[in-house]
């Protein structure tokens, strides 16, 4: 087997499980938010979770590459993720870190998508509207992966 073939199998495995996670979210949120995802809007909430799951799945990906213990990739994950989800406007908004931490905070993966959710979202911008948060999504995923088939321990 072909290690893009591989490290691709499992980005789709974890997309497949992906939808259900959503669906849930979604079905939650309608029944008890009243929120709508209807159409178009429907379609572009794909593709960014779509993007997002790709990214992400990358950063999984990349982490596993070389660790040889569970415990070294749960160490490694935490360090990765906790700023993302503390920094990138998740539960509050990154203006109030101080201004030389903004850099940092705007080349994070999640920044960007969840710029990307927003937009869609609080201002109902059309997909194709801001193509930079989107752009800088889809670069870093496609830089994970063929990082991760250069680089993944395969023994």
């Amino acid at each position: 087997m072909r290690r893009s073939h591989y490290l691709l199998s499992f980005m789709l495995s974890r997309l497949v499980f992906l939808l259900f996670e959503v669906a849930a979210v979604v079905v939650f949120a309608r029944l008890r938010l009243w929120f709508t995802v209807a159409g178009v809007r429907g379609l572009s909430l794909s593709l960014i979770v779509l993007l997002g799951g790709f990214t992400f799945s990358g950063i999984g990906l990349l982490v596993a590459a070389r660790p040889t213990t569970i415990e070294g990739v749960s160490g490694l994950m935490n360090f990765i993720m906790l700023p993302m989800w503390l920094l990138s406007e998740t539960f509050f908004s990154s203006e109030r870190f101080p201004q030389i931490f903004q850099p940092f905070i705007k080349a994070l993966p999640l920044t960007a998508l969840n710029h990307t959710a927003a937009s869609r979202d609080e201002r109902r911008a059309p997909l194709w509207a801001n193509w930079n948060p989107r752009s800088d999504i889809a670069g870093v995923a496609a830089y994970q992966l063929c990082c991760c088939a250069k680089i993944f321990r395969w023994q």
